[in-house]
């Protein structure tokens, strides 16, 4: 079990959804801290300190919903992969559609990862189970030193 905290952003516009995801991946991992915003501009703002994020920490990973009032998944990535400071901070696509479109769309933009949401509690356990263990595990995560110095 790793021992190194591990910081997650969730973009997610239904708040009962977020509730769930930080519920249950407290359950699976104790020492993870996730921030919650709901739209992607806020997880532009919040990636790039801008507005009233200013001292948010860089996150490990963010988890992404796609469909969102004001900045979508897909326009999130699109502008968050062309920003040198964080494109190298995984992006794990958690959403609903099952649509290949949705899904091919997501990888062009460059997300790390594709996860339909399950449709039990006991699926959506073992899912967060599987992606802390792998993002946290078994991936090489660049650290800020190493995006400061361009290597990220």
């Amino acid at each position: 079990m790793p021992s190194k905290p591990f910081t997650v952003l969730l973009v997610e516009d239904e708040l009962a959804d977020a509730a769930l995801f930080q519920d249950m991946l407290a359950e699976v991992g104790s020492d993870i801290t996730v921030h919650h915003v709901e739209n992607g501009q806020e997880a532009l703002d919040f990636l790039t300190r801008a507005g009233g994020y200013g001292d948010t920490p860089r996150p490990d990973l963010v988890v992404l919903d796609l469909n969102m009032p004001v900045l979508g998944g897909h326009e999130f990535l699109a502008q968050v992969k062309g920003l040198a400071p964080v494109r190298s901070i995984p992006v794990l696509v958690l959403s609903t559609s099952d649509h290949p479109e949705d899904v091919h769309r997501s990888y062009d933009g460059q997300a790390s990862g594709y996860v339909v949401k399950p449709g039990t509690y006991g699926e959506y356990t073992r899912v967060l189970e599987v992606v802390q263990a792998y993002w946290r595990g078994v991936m090489r995560l660049p650290t800020l030193g190493e995006v400061a110095l361009g290597r990220g």
